[in-house]
């Protein structure tokens, strides 16, 4: 694989191309296994790997975890580079009951916090509706389960079970994340169609083993070491954690072949050129 810092190829300037956006480097591994690359392109410090699926370039983006994250990626990816289709990937958090590893196929994705009541931040960015409806048949022809409806983005980590359903009941969401709502503004202001596919991780009915928002803090990691030293019990819930994430990985491996396999649920070029 080659590295460049410089002009994409492909002759993606003229906006063919789609971008998927995973927030770890567990999530780009099981989108890299499903989508070979051959360049790898940095944008103001962003790592960003390119490949080619059949007349279309497909571009893989790391952006860290969180809002802020996501906002600062999307902006320099699309500074950069005209997109055809952004796409926010990865895990998620169910809100309705579901399975480890069910699709979660957003229609619409908000961002909001949840203070007794649940208050929206901005405006629903709705998802692309013909990219839904072509991905969702991608995604049924390999037989897993799709989980439709409106995702939810918070700027933390939501750690109990309580929450989360609280969370489902006011806002009547199946899914929530961290970073698809900001991926989604930034997309929207770009004009560039929108859409969020997942897969479950952790379910509606489980407390996380620990309170992850401290390893999001500077000096967080050594608070989060402390708080698993001081409670040995969460070693068994890692664990499970651990486990639930490697069959969402596989999951996320399969839809993104899916997908991918079915020209990202958007017209081929030749088409779309020849109109």
């Amino acid at each position: 694989m080659s590295s460049v810092v410089g002009a994409p190829s492909h002759g993606e300037r003229d906006g063919t191309s789609v971008v998927l956006f995973v927030a770890t480097r567990w999530e780009l591994a099981a989108l890299r296994r499903a989508l070979p690359v051959d360049q790898r392109l940095e944008i103001d410090g962003l790592s960003c790997f390119i490949g080619q699926q059949a007349d279309r370039s497909y571009w893989l983006v790391h952006t860290g975890i969180g809002p802020e994250a996501a906002k600062s990626a999307a902006s320099a990816v699309f500074n950069r580079q005209p997109m055809a289709l952004a796409i926010s990937t990865g895990f998620a958090g169910a809100l309705v009951p579901a399975a480890v590893g069910d699709v979660i196929v957003g229609t619409s994705v908000s961002s909001g916090v949840l203070n007794g009541a649940w208050n929206q931040i901005a405006q629903a960015i709705s998802c692309d509706a013909a990219v839904v409806t072509a991905v969702r048949s991608a995604i049924a022809q390999i037989g897993m389960t799709i989980r439709l409806g409106s995702v939810v983005s918070l700027s933390r980590v939501v750690c109990r079970a309580s929450e989360k359903q609280a969370i489902g009941q006011l806002t009547g969401a199946v899914a929530l994340d961290m970073e698809s709502a900001a991926l989604g503004m930034v997309a929207k202001k770009r004009e560039v169609p929108f859409l969020v596919v997942r897969t479950v991780s952790d379910l509606v009915d489980q407390d996380l083993p620990l309170d992850f928002n401290l390893f999001l803090r500077p000096s967080g990691w050594v608070q989060g070491i402390v708080a698993m030293m001081s409670h040995p019990s969460s070693l068994i819930g890692l664990n499970r954690l651990r486990r639930q994430s490697r069959v969402a990985s596989d999951c996320l491996t399969a839809v993104c072949s899916a997908y991918a396999g079915a020209g990202f649920g958007l017209l081929p070029v030749k088409d779309i050129k020849g109109t």
